[in-house]
């Protein structure tokens, strides 16, 4: 097979990717690679695929394969750093990071691998400043707006997130991160309705993409009696960063203790008694609800059942 034929089978395997098939791709990928071993391109794609698949270790040698085959080709430095990223070597992918955009500083996505970078090392404002300068690189880039629409969300900014959802929808209606923030602004919003239309829609072009299934989980959780309360707490305290989380739980604490202290000197122990099950009640329900959420994402994540009575 010729350079052209290699190039159609990896058109497939994104095609097959963006579906949410990375089995065919991965195996449209060996396909390709049979007939050209030394194609660092499709070495780098495998790598990226592998990495869909949580195979780490497989996309690990993938991407190293591709920067000893070409050590400056843009697609195996970013899978490089996308694997080492995914390994928490964040270091590595910093370096992997730097060369691609010195070699292409003016591609949007290289910015935004940059700002999830910075996501993983908690810079929110590095975050921010990376994918504000990929929109100034591409304004109609559609995964830059969905991108800015998750980082909006993370900080709890609502209104901008579902400016930025709006604007990716409006050039693409069936981009798949954008639904899945849009989703996100409208339960918090309270739009349960809408927001169960736009996971349906999400999870029916790609029913394994976990940005969806998350979202899916959320609906489920807030519309739990139980996990509802939690899903409140948890969404509010996520956009305070882990310096304020840590005050307002010490902050409970010592509002506790007042009241345990003031009651014990107006001599009601009843209420005592009444303020510590209040306390380690909900110290137990902040330890729980967490878990509980996650084995109702695990579960959605190991079995997949779309239909409109979810």
């Amino acid at each position: 097979m010729d350079g052209l034929g290699v190039e159609i089978l990896m058109s497939r395997a994104a095609m097959q990717a963006a579906h949410g098939d990375f089995h065919g791709a991965v195996r449209t990928l060996k396909q390709a690679l049979s007939e050209d071993p030394d194609h660092a391109g499709a070495h780098a794609m495998l790598a990226d695929m592998l990495l869909a698949q949580k195979r780490l270790h497989a996309a690990r040698h993938e991407a190293r394969v591709a920067l000893q085959l070409e050590p400056n080709h843009p697609s195996a430095l970013s899978a490089a750093a996308r694997v080492e990223m995914a390994h928490k070597q964040l270091d590595a992918a910093a370096e992997h990071l730097q060369r691609l955009l010195q070699l292409q500083p003016q591609e949007a996505v290289h910015h935004r691998l940059q700002a999830q970078l910075c996501a993983l090392r908690r810079d929110p404002a590095g975050r921010r400043s990376a994918l504000e300068h990929a929109l100034t690189l591409d304004p109609e880039d559609e995964d830059t707006l969905a991108a800015l629409a998750d980082e909006a969300l993370d900080r709890g900014d609502v209104s901008a997130a579902e400016q930025y959802a709006q604007d990716a929808l409006s050039r693409r209606p069936d981009h798949q991160d954008a639904l899945v923030a849009m989703g996100h602004v409208l339960l918090r919003r309270g739009d349960l309705e809408n927001a169960r239309e736009h996971v349906i829609w999400a999870l029916r072009q790609n029913p394994s993409d976990v940005g969806a299934l998350h979202l899916l989980a959320s609906l489920k959780a807030r519309e739990n009696p139980l996990l509802g309360l939690w899903w409140r707490y948890s969404t509010w305290t996520n956009t305070l960063g882990d310096a304020r989380q840590m005050l307002v739980v010490l902050g409970a604490f010592v509002v506790y203790r007042f009241l345990d202290i003031a009651l014990g000197q107006w001599e009601m122990p009843r209420g005592q008694e009444l303020a510590s099950f209040c306390w380690y009640a909900m110290v137990a329900y902040t330890w729980v609800g967490p878990v509980w959420f996650q084995r109702m994402l695990a579960k959605e994540l190991s079995d997949v059942k779309l239909d409109d009575d979810f």
